[in-house]
């Protein structure tokens, strides 16, 4: 799997709205634990996870055959 670039801070004002995540609450725990875990903040792995799974998508919409 490829890495992640390394993001510093974006400029206060560049990104969209921030977007609402519904998790039941033992994914809130597990996302808790392990951001902990990395001494990172939820909204950082939150990220993380989202954008690995966009990864994901792409790679799988582009490796199904189209009609």
């Amino acid at each position: 799997m490829k890495n992640l670039s390394k993001v510093g801070r974006i400029t206060k004002g560049v990104t969209s709205q921030p977007l609402g995540v519904r998790l039941a609450p033992d994914e809130v725990k597990e996302i808790e634990t392990l951001a902990a875990a990395q001494q990172r903040s939820r909204a950082w792995l939150l990220r993380l996870l989202i954008l690995r799974g966009l990864a994901d998508y792409k790679r799988e919409l582009a490796s199904k055959p189209t009609h």
